[in-house]
């Protein structure tokens, strides 16, 4: 996982040991690094999804999620006991007080209060894709949840959502990974890079026949009107 914003770079790598993974965090754009792990109050030293913004950062481990609010000195660690519907998160994303926390097996983890109670949005009970979440992202009430069924988009908050699949054009209903810029939104799926113009309603799908490095795209992010996708094959960036 990895997140950077200014000039601090925030990489979330796989541990297993006490002194192996964890979040490596740093200020300088990449020279040097300062790491976090379980002895520094991180849940887990397995870290799938990073997410910071001011001094408040949001590492998902697989054994729950933790949250610094001064920058990585101290942690407040999220695991079922206090709501989450797993202790897996693969993906996070916040805003203000509310924390999205995309999990493995058991849907959308969402809290309102910076953590404190939770609500789970799952297939059965709101309209996700799938119960396997991968990515999410969010713009004011709109939720857009990657997940191993589909794009599901919520326009409520999560109460509910509508699951875009190959029926409107994404390249395959596994994504991984999704952003959005106002109306357009960029789904990273299993067959293709997959955009839509028009709030996610249907999809045109990339794919290496446009030059992408490989079919399977894992990550995606956009900075003006520059795309990067994070393929098999490389990184492939459209101007």
């Amino acid at each position: 996982a990895v997140y950077a914003t200014g000039g601090t770079v925030y990489a979330g790598s796989n541990g297993q040991t006490p002194t192996t993974g964890g979040l490596s965090v740093s200020t300088d754009g990449g020279t040097s690094f300062t790491n976090y792990r379980t002895g520094q109050g991180l849940v887990g030293n397995d870290v799938r999804a990073v997410y910071a913004t001011g001094n408040t950062i949001y590492a998902g481990t697989t054994a729950g999620l933790s949250v610094s609010a001064n920058g990585g000195a101290t942690w407040t660690n999220f695991t079922t006991a206090q709501g989450l519907s797993e202790n897996a998160v693969y993906a996070v994303y916040a805003l203000g007080n509310t924390i999205y926390a995309g999990q493995p097996s058991t849907g959308l983890s969402i809290s309102t209060d910076g953590g404190l109670n939770w609500t789970t949005r799952t297939f059965a009970n709101s309209g996700l894709g799938s119960n396997t979440v991968y990515g999410v992202y969010a713009i004011g009430s709109t939720i857009y949840a990657a997940t191993g069924g589909g794009l599901s988009i919520s326009l409520d908050g999560g109460t509910t959502f509508t699951n875009r699949t190959t029926a409107n054009g994404l390249g395959d209903n596994r994504v991984d990974e999704v952003y959005a810029v106002g109306s357009t939104v960029y789904a990273a799926t299993e067959n293709g890079l997959s955009i839509s113009k028009n709030g996610g309603v249907n999809f045109n799908n990339y794919t290496t026949t446009y030059f992408l490095g490989s079919n399977i795209v894992r990550g995606v992010y956009v900075n003006g009107g520059t795309i990067y996708a994070a393929t098999f094959g490389g990184v492939s960036i459209a101007t």
